[in-house]
């Protein structure tokens, strides 16, 4: 998955922050003050960006409807049928023009977060979201990051494979901050051992049976 972020420059540090969030989540991204060396001619260097992408993501303000060039790339992205187009607005500015009938989202611009991104990032490729997701998980420090962490996959649950599931049943067994959460212990992680614990080698699995019993 490869994504493009359209910004004005104005905003470019919000869009920054959103290329460390997409990075995070092993997506590489385009961003145009970084990625556009003197040498390029721009056009050229956009337009093959676009073409490109998977996933178009529009950080919209009101500085975003004062560039042309955001225009440009956002009507661009609109008529191309196979990709994802992701409006985030940091000053509640709305999709306009070509983005008129998308619906954004409300993002602090100067704390984004990887759930703002998730709902595009599903769309285009929901098995690389959920894989995603998973690795978050597994990566979560501290009780509380555990459980909001945990509660990203919840939507896209049913549409997770059962290797999808048993990897997250371990990565969550490897991690203290997760499997000893009150919530994952004693509403996450019990829903899911009931439907593929059988899938587990027997040590995770009771392991798991375990821990969960302490917060039944």
């Amino acid at each position: 998955m490869y994504a493009f972020l359209s910004y004005q420059t104005e905003d470019k540090a919000v869009a920054g922050r959103i290329k460390d969030l997409l990075s995070g989540m092993d997506i590489p991204s385009f961003l145009a003050h970084e990625d556009i060396d003197v040498s390029d001619e721009w056009p050229a260097k956009i337009l093959k960006e676009i073409g490109k992408a998977d996933l178009f993501v529009a950080i919209l303000s009101k500085n975003y409807y004062e560039s042309c060039w955001c225009s440009q790339e956002s009507g661009i992205a609109a008529f191309r049928k196979k990709m994802i187009v992701l409006p985030l607005s940091i000053d509640g500015s709305l999709p306009k023009g070509f983005l008129g009938n998308i619906q954004a989202t409300k993002i602090d611009p100067d704390h984004p977060r990887q759930c703002d991104l998730l709902p595009g990032i599903a769309r285009c490729n929901i098995s690389f979201a959920i894989d995603s997701i998973i690795n978050i998980i597994g990566s979560s420090k501290g009780y509380r990051n555990a459980e909001s962490n945990f509660e990203l996959i919840l939507p896209y649950l049913q549409k997770a494979s059962d290797d999808q599931v048993v990897r997250l049943l371990k990565k969550a067994s490897e991690n203290e901050e997760v499997y000893d959460a009150a919530r994952c212990a004693g509403k996450y992680l019990p829903h899911l051992l009931k439907s593929h614990g059988h899938l587990l080698d027997a040590k995770t699995r009771e392991f798991l049976k375990n821990t969960c019993a302490r917060w039944s």
